[in-house]
Order: C-alpha cells, then sequence, then structure tokens
C-alpha cells in the first residue's frame, strides 16, 4: 500500500535507569492527528525489580533520579495504558529498535504478552532522505535532525519532549520529496 497523506501514529520515547533495556523510567507519547503533533504526555515508570540501579551515565544524560520514580507505577500498568492510548495506531520514534527493545524486554520481565504494534523509525527516514555520501548531516542524531530541520528542542532527553520532537520530525520528514514513501521504508521488521 502505498501512502498518498500523512497518517495519524504516535511519536513515543523512553529514558532508562541504565543500560538495561528493561529498565524504563520515563515514557513520552505525543499523538500525531490530522498532520498536527499534539502536546505529549509523560509517565514515569518503575522498573522491574534487579532493574533499578541508576547508572550515574544514564543520570548524566537525562537528570533523573531514584527519588524523581518514587511511588511510579510499574510496567504492567503503563503497558495497559499505553495500549489504550496507542489505540490502533503506528508507533514512531527515533531509533525505534531501542524502543520496541524496552517495550519487548520490560513486556517481558513482567512476563505479560508486549502489544505487536507498528514501529517506524525517523532515524532510518533521515538516513534515506540525508544519505551520510551527500554530506548534508554531520550525523543522524535527534538533536541534529531537529536542528536541521527547525524543529525546537526544548529539553532533549526528557521523554515528553523528544516524543514531540520526534513527531515533529517525522511530520516534517514526511513533507518532504519521498518522504511518505521513507517512512513506508522505515517500518521495522
Amino acid at each position: 500500500m502505498t501512502l498518498t497523506a500523512v497518517p495519524d501514529f504516535v511519536c513515543i520515547d523512553f529514558e532508562t535507569a541504565n543500560s538495561s533495556r528493561s529498565s524504563p523510567i520515563q515514557v513520552g507519547l505525543s499523538r500525531v492527528v490530522g498532520g498536527v503533533a499534539r502536546a505529549p504526555q509523560v509517565a514515569t515508570i518503575m522498573p522491574p525489580m534487579g532493574k533499578r540501579e541508576f547508572a550515574p551515565a544514564n543520570t548524566l544524560v537525562h537528570g533523573l533520579t531514584a527519588q524523581d520514580i518514587h511511588g511510579a507505577p510499574e510496567w504492567p500498568e503503563i503497558h495497559h495504558r499505553l495500549r489504550v492510548y496507542v489505540g490502533d495506531l503506528p508507533l514512531v520514534a527515533h531509533n525505534a529498535s531501542f524502543e520496541r527493545s524496552v517495550i519487548v524486554q520490560t513486556s517481558q520481565e513482567h512476563a505479560i504478552a508486549p502489544e505487536p504494534f507498528a514501529y517506524h523509525c525517523t532515524l532510518h527516514m533521515a538516513r534515506t532522505l540525508f544519505p551520510k555520501s551527500a554530506g548534508i548531516l554531520a550525523n543522524h542524531k535527534l538533536d541534529t535532525v531537529a536542528a536541521h530541520l527547525g524543529v525546537q528542542q526544548l529539553n532533549h532527553h526528557d521523554a515528553g519532549d523528544d516524543a514531540l520532537v520526534g513527531a515533529n520530525i517525522a511530520l516534517a520528514l514526511m513533507a518532504m520529496p519521498g518522504g511518505l514513501a521513507a517512512f513506508e521504508k522505515a517500518l521495522l521488521r
């Protein structure tokens, strides 16, 4: 199926306590409807037992500590909320393989079946539309792509801001010649 218009989707971003992908501590979601990104929804998450140690390197990146997630819901509740919020829309993320692995691995830690979302990756889209050989971008990191496209970023590595930025990057990339095809090509298998 070839897209002829910008689809509705939900952009997602996670921050983790440490290098384990099953240690999510924050999730941000920005729903895109009719080509407009909505304000992000943000939730803190209590990681599974044994995954709650905060690595200093991660805290340095996102600024979150154990105090910030005190009393946060655990993954089964967040997973349920995620399913309800997303519905049958595809998920979009910058480096979507990371977000997918957080959902899958954290669900496995809790012995629940991960929701079989369709995932599209703005990193793949950016690499398609701005190939390294063209020398347009120094790299394809979220902040680099956002700056190039004129997408405002207020708080990099805050899951809510990164989800909103990712949504606006996806919209900007889809508006480019070949952008809708790049979106289809960026579906993770």
